[in-house]
């Protein structure tokens, strides 16, 4: 952890979902030693808002995004900032993920499903010039040398064609009428089809099913 007498994090986080970004600002807006100076929903407008915020010491930022994607926004932060320190927080969890993004410049990695005592304490080390993994990410490092890498969950959720359709939808933020407006279908069905949904995901709430959907690669 960082001394009490340590100046604030200039924090800047990129992430295309807008629920999962406002989720971490939340997290983070009350905690005295992180400044959320900036966020930007693709690598492109990260690169506009460093422009302007030279001082941004820790960047946030997811792997799957549209325009540039994180390993592009990596590359292009290492060239341009090299004093910014880069954390990519990502559902991926396999060891090919991770080498690529650490290959281009991020100096630490934590999944999605981290809590927010495991976020702090990530961006603290990462900004303070250290590393910092997640154990699942730690182990996957390893499993991958050893050819060993744990199995993803979501290999084995089978979900049928209009489940997918409308789980694209749920992760762009359609309500269940704009659903069912779209593809044709009653409410009572839309309804049904989203209980289903989550309980082949196991899901619990509209976040979780979004983190599916993104692990899954069902959206970017």
């Amino acid at each position: 952890m960082l001394p009490s007498t340590a100046k604030t994090i200039d924090l800047m986080i990129v992430d295309d979902h807008k629920l999962f970004l406002d989720g971490i600002v939340s997290l983070l807006k009350d905690y005295p030693r992180i400044s959320i100076v900036a966020c930007a929903s693709d690598g492109e407008q990260a690169l506009e808002l460093l422009e302007q915020n030279s001082e941004i010491d820790v960047l946030i930022t997811d792997i799957s995004m549209p325009n540039l994607n994180g390993e592009e926004l990596c590359k292009e932060v290492r060239k341009r900032y090299p004093n910014v320190h880069i954390l990519a927080l990502s559902m991926h969890s396999d060891s090919k993920s991770i080498k690529k993004i650490l290959k281009n410049g991020a100096t630490g990695y934590i999944l999605k499903n981290t809590g927010k005592g495991e976020l702090i304490e990530a961006i603290e080390h990462v900004a303070n010039g250290q590393t910092y993994f997640s154990e699942s990410v730690k182990n996957n490092i390893m499993a991958g040398i050893t050819g060993l890498e744990e199995s993803d969950e979501n290999a084995n959720v089978r979900l049928t064609k209009r489940e997918i359709e409308i789980l694209r939808l749920i992760a762009s933020e359609y309500t269940t009428n704009q659903i069912a407006d779209t593809l044709f279908i009653s409410l009572h069905t839309v309804e049904s089809h989203r209980k289903n949904i989550m309980r082949k995901t196991k899901a619990k709430n509209m976040a979780g099913l979004i983190k599916h959907a993104v692990k899954a690669g069902i959206v970017e």
